[in-house]
């Protein structure tokens, strides 16, 4: 009897020990986790010779099933026929909703004895089994499991037996846990690597530019990268500076940016340049990556050239829309001073007739005269400078100028309907960066807004309330802010959501365009800049931030106005003065001779080049438009003549002023614009007749 117990100790220790050992092997093969599970379960029955071996897993659903995973032995078809869960209940009861629950291993040693085998003991039976060991796979809160063996004889799970089988429960707890992660693991390098394919081919064949680069260098462009910037064949971008593709205009902003990157999401709008050198305008949207390790940024760029000019067209037409608009309070002002200049004149002319005009009287009245003359000077100055269409480069401009010149423009539109402006402004100047004649369209939209909400809400007032708009401009840090309000009757809640959409607008028919607040927007965020609307207790409030350009805050003084010498030093000086007025022509030229100077006087460009060559002058002071040649012609000869001529250019013609000034590229040249006051003109060329340095 000894023998025998000893015998099937031995028995029951090596079947316990080749589970182990092959089930050891499985796991280091295993590429799958249910393979794995299939592998534990047929060592178990078919190289071991239990009689059942399956696995279940803990279900988190609502009645908490064991689910069956894998199963092998000759009485396999024992699983189909049970219930069993790892919940509180009946069925839950049983070894293996006992080892999931407590996480520790169950062994009944007769089956047929046990109570705890109740549900189960009559299918036990028909399948022969006697003993079984029930083993939790996994630990605390991460069993996932149990994992159960069967055995055809009672007592078969020593204790010895017992260790050996939850070392391999541990062992499969850890592989499992291995092959989950490297299952997901895969699944991650699949999807990035799937993630990353779709990546490539949205940016190969996105019909927008990208381009990644790296502190200014190009690491990568598409091929609409290629086609954008004129690559041909045999040229690549990658490697390039990517300055070399930015116009100077925004290439100081650009270098800014390149060394302090903006943060995401970033939309700026720059000149750009193709390889062949022509010139487009482009926006540039910008964030941060990684790009093979190293820290990058990615540019999509979309050609805008049409869009831009589209809203230059806009901006245009909403301008001399607005001007029209001004029409009629434009001819006031401009009938006050012109009324004062006629009723002065022939006042004195008729005193000096009747010889009643002493020298003083006549004196008053022609600086009467004089000072009208500038008052309307200045109001066909500012439309001059608000109609023209506006092609000057970005730069450096005083925003305060702009935002008087915009409130000077409008100031006559508010009087007659009662509505004062308050203007809030600091001293000094507020320098920022873009084009000031934008900055002033922005201004005076806003402000005209205002005045049509006042102006129809004043019928529904009482007699004494009046229209009321504040402007005030102030330095907020490194920002400038302009706020527009006024006690109007506001913007509801249903449409401030759509205010800076195109054509929106809820004006009548006839009255705006619809694009005021929209092509303002687009303005101000080309500034790099927001225009936004604010809460307000009364009427509307729009804010305007601007960033201030650092550099020029502290502006160098500005040298002092040159003195024109004594009437002595024009003794001498040959003057050419060409007008096809011979009114002005001959004013001008009597005003030259009182001071010593010897005048030669051309009505048209052509006569003027006749007169020039026969006798050269120091000086030239010559109108544009004239027939028969006109001024630039003469310009141009003047210039091929002699590089350093000083030339005086007197035009009122609008536009001209810029586009001139723009085409000379020396100091002998000065434009003035009419009307032109003498003495200015005096200054102006006793300084052409020093020497040029």
């Amino acid at each position: 009897m000894p023998e025998q117990q000893a015998g099937d100790e031995t028995r029951l220790l090596d079947r316990a020990v080749t589970v182990l050992a092959r089930a050891t092997e499985a796991l280091v093969r295993a590429t799958n986790e249910y393979e794995l599970l299939d592998q534990i379960c047929l060592i178990g029955a078919e190289v071991v010779g239990y009689r059942l071996v399956w696995i279940g897993y803990a279900r988190q659903d609502s009645a908490k099933t064991v689910l069956p995973v894998a199963t092998a032995g000759v009485a396999a078809a024992y699983v189909d026929q049970i219930q069993v869960s790892w919940a509180d209940d009946e069925f839950g009861q049983g070894p293996a909703g006992i080892a999931i629950r407590t996480g520790q291993p169950y062994i009944v040693s007769d089956i047929e004895t046990a109570p705890i085998f109740t549900p189960w003991r009559e299918a036990a039976k028909r399948h022969r089994f006697r003993s079984s060991i029930t083993l939790p796979i996994g630990e605390d809160d991460n069993r996932i499991g149990a994992l159960m063996f069967y055995a055809d004889e009672p007592g078969a799970f020593d204790p010895v037996t017992v260790r050996l089988l939850t070392a391999l429960a541990g062992n499969l707890a850890h592989g499992i846990a291995a092959l989950r992660m490297k299952a997901k693991h895969d699944l991650m390098v699949k999807e990035l690597a799937e993630s990353e394919e779709r990546y490539r081919s949205l940016i190969e064949m996105s019909p927008d530019p990208i381009i990644v680069h790296s502190h200014g260098t190009i690491l990568f462009a598409n091929p609409a990268s290629a086609q954008l910037f004129g690559v041909g064949p045999g040229v690549a971008l990658v490697g390039r500076p990517l300055l070399d593709m930015i116009h100077p205009d925004s290439r100081a902003i650009a270098v800014a940016r390149i060394a302090d990157p903006p943060p995401p999401p970033f939309l700026a709008q720059y000149k750009l340049i193709r390889l062949d050198g022509r010139i487009f305008e482009a926006e540039v949207a910008a964030c941060s990556i990684a790009f093979r390790g190293v820290s990058a940024r990615m540019l999509a760029i979309r050609d805008i050239t049409e869009r831009t000019q589209d809203q230059e067209q806009m901006l245009q037409t909403a301008k001399l829309a607005t001007l029209g608009e001004m029409a009629a309070g434009l001819v006031h002002e401009l009938s006050q001073p012109l009324n004062i200049i006629r009723l002065a004149s022939e006042g004195a002319l008729m005193l000096i007739e009747r010889g009643k005009a002493s020298p003083e009287w006549q004196a008053q009245q022609f600086q009467l005269v004089a000072e009208q003359s500038e008052r309307a000077a200045e109001i066909i100055d500012d439309i001059r400078i608000f109609s023209r269409r506006d092609t000057s480069p970005v730069q450096v401009f005083d925003a305060l100028q702009g935002i008087r010149t915009a409130t000077d423009v409008l100031l006559s539109q508010l009087r007659p309907d009662g509505i004062t402006l308050d203007l809030d402004l600091p001293l000094g100047a507020l320098p920022v960066r873009g084009r000031r004649v934008q900055l002033e369209q922005v201004v005076m939209n806003l402000l005209n807004n205002s005045h049509h909400a006042l102006r129809d809400r004043k019928q529904d007032m009482p007699k004494d309330w009046h229209g009321h708009i504040d402007l005030k401009a102030e330095r907020d840090h490194d920002q400038l802010k302009i706020v527009i309000s006024d006690n109007g009757p506001g913007i509801s809640e249903a449409i401030k959501s759509h205010i800076f959409e195109p054509f929106f607008t809820t004006k009548e028919a006839g009255r705006g365009t619809g694009l005021g607040l929209s092509v303002s927007f687009s303005l101000i965020a080309a500034m790099d800049g927001r225009l936004e609307l604010q809460d307000s207790p009364a009427g509307a409030s729009f804010a305007i931030s601007l960033p201030l350009d650092q550099k020029s805050i502290d502006p160098a003084p500005p040298h002092p106005p040159l003195c024109a010498p004594s009437g002595g030093a024009f003794t001498n000086a040959h003057i050419l003065v060409v007008d096809d007025e011979k009114a002005a022509a001959d004013a001008l030229a009597h005003y030259l001779t009182a001071l010593g100077c010897r005048v030669s006087v051309a009505g048209t460009g052509q006569k003027a080049w006749e007169v020039f060559s026969a006798d050269p002058a120091d000086v030239v002071i010559t109108d544009l438009r004239m027939p028969a040649g006109g001024g630039e012609e003469l310009v141009e000869k003047l210039r091929d003549f002699d590089p350093l001529q000083p030339i005086i250019i007197v035009t009122g013609h609008l536009g001209a002023t810029e586009r001139v000034a723009d085409n000379l590229q020396d100091d002998r040249c000065a434009v003035l614009k009419k009307p032109v006051a003498l003495g200015s003109l005096g200054d102006l060329v006793a300084t052409f007749l020093l020497p040029p340095t």
